[in-house]
């Protein structure tokens, strides 16, 4: 943490790299093959946090204005601002294929062949088309998929919250604090995984829903009495 004049700075950068070695008998590798490790589905590459208290400098006791008339310091004096950001690289997902059981191993659907990298540089990336369907293929008879789990990176998430708020001391002993906070202030959509089955050409690589549902901005007043 960290202070600087009318600012506070708190913040942290994570870079992770997790990997698991994933169970047999889950749909997401053959029973009959030895473990790999993959990478994990819950921990993004990166990860960044904000955390901003600025004591805006009006009113009294502050830099400007600091003799100004109590009506005039009730309204603009005192305030302060709140940002609080969060910043992530993508999670992780896994290609997939449905249908019946080509190797005989009674593995209906499951993971299909790899047969390129099939993430796309993040300026080819859309909501239509978030990743190359074309470098996965279903196995052929007889056979397994050869593609390992969570080998595509879905979309990132950028969530940045703002806050404003201000103490009024209505008596010595009655206070009342008025908040305005808007989340994602910045109406950035976050988007949720892309359809990964690639049996489905019409809706594989497309994005369909935003991540918990939120889809714009939301703002709120609040009031809070102290006594």
């Amino acid at each position: 943490m960290r202070r600087v004049g009318q600012l506070t700075f708190d913040s942290h950068w994570t870079l992770s790299s997790s990997y698991n070695n994933y169970q047999s008998g889950s749909n997401l590798e053959s029973p009959y093959a030895p473990l790999f490790f993959a990478r994990d589905q819950y921990t993004p590459r990166q990860r960044a946090v904000l955390n901003v208290v600025w004591e805006i400098p009006v009113g009294k006791g502050r830099r400007w204005m600091s003799a100004t008339n109590p009506v005039f310091n009730g309204v603009l004096g005192g305030w302060q601002l709140y940002w609080i950001g969060y910043l992530e690289t993508g999670h992780f997902f896994s290609p997939s294929y449905s249908g019946s059981d080509p190797s005989n191993t009674n593995q209906v659907g499951g993971l299909p062949n790899r047969l390129c990298n099939g993430n796309l540089a993040p300026d080819q990336r859309s909501v239509t088309r978030w990743f190359d369907a074309s470098c996965f293929g279903p196995p052929s008879p007889g056979t397994l998929g050869n593609s390992g789990p969570y080998v595509l990176e879905g979309p990132g998430y950028n969530n940045q919250n703002i806050s404003i708020a201000k103490t009024f001391a209505i008596t010595e002993r009655f206070r009342f604090t008025f908040t305005a906070s808007a989340s994602d202030a910045f109406n950035h959509p976050n988007f949720y995984l892309p359809m990964a089955n690639i049996s489905v050409p019409g809706s594989v690589g497309r994005i369909s829903s935003m991540v918990d549902g939120a889809a714009s901005r939301q703002v709120e007043l609040r009031g809070r009495l102290q006594f």
